[in-house]
Formats: structure tokens, C-alpha cells, sequence
């Protein structure tokens, strides 16, 4: 099922780079041009939950509709807050690249999530 499986693999990405943002937050914040790391590391335990608000979303069968579009509302308010940022102009042009490939690649899950949504069967 595309949702299930893209829902995990959400999940897997998002846990790895909230782990990366809690692990080194002093390093990523000079290379990313942050001028606070304790946000990095903020953002990196709210991604830990996030992802697993998705392993548990995953998990359910089947999994609630109110889940997946939480998911998809939530992955799409990353791209804006990505952009936002990214129009603020405060990153390094490293830190641009960076947030704006996370970006990219949060978009695409979202659609594929949505995509993922519309083939759920539906109760008659």
C-alpha cells in the first residue's frame, strides 16, 4: 500500500535527520549559518516525535484518515516554513541547498502521501 509505505519510509527520513540535528547542533549551525544551535537541536527532537507520530500512523489498520492528512498538513507546513526561511535569507548558501533538497524531498512525500490517500479503499 503506497501510504503505509511511504508513511515509513517519512518516518525513517524524519527520524534520521532529527537525530543528525540533535546529535551535532553546534557543527550544523555554523555550517547551515543557524546563529542559535539549541534551535537545530529543538527542531531535531520535534522531528523525532514526528516520526514517531508516522511509525504509529503506519502501524494502524487502517490507518486513520484524521492520521494521514495530519501528515500530509504537516509535511506540506515544512515546505512552507522551508521556503520562508529560505526567502528570509539568513541561511549560508550551504544551508539554502541544504533545507531546500529537505524540502524537495518532504514535498514529494506529502504528494505521495495524498496520492496514497486517494487509493484507500473506502467503506461502501
Amino acid at each position: 500500500m503506497l501510504l503505509r509505505s511511504t508513511l515509513v519510509i517519512n518516518g525513517i527520513s524524519t527520524v534520521l535527520c532529527g537525530l543528525v540535528l540533535l546529535a551535532a547542533p553546534g557543527t550544523l549551525a555554523e555550517l547551515l549559518g543557524v546563529s542559535t544551535p539549541a534551535l537545530l537541536a529543538v527542531a531535531g527532537g520535534g522531528l523525532v516525535l514526528y516520526a514517531a507520530g508516522l511509525f504509529w500512523t503506519a502501524r494502524r489498520q487502517p490507518i486513520p484518515d484524521a492520521a494521514a492528512w495530519a501528515a500530509i498538513v504537516l509535511d506540506l507546513g515544512w515546505v512552507v516554513g522551508s521556503v520562508a526561511l529560505i526567502d528570509v535569507g539568513v541561511l549560508s548558501p550551504i544551508g539554502t541547498g541544504l533545507v531546500a533538497l529537505v524540502a524537495a524531498v518532504v514535498l514529494i512525500l506529502a504528494v505521495l502521501q495524498f496520492v496514497g490517500v486517494r487509493q484507500m479503499p473506502r467503506p461502501a
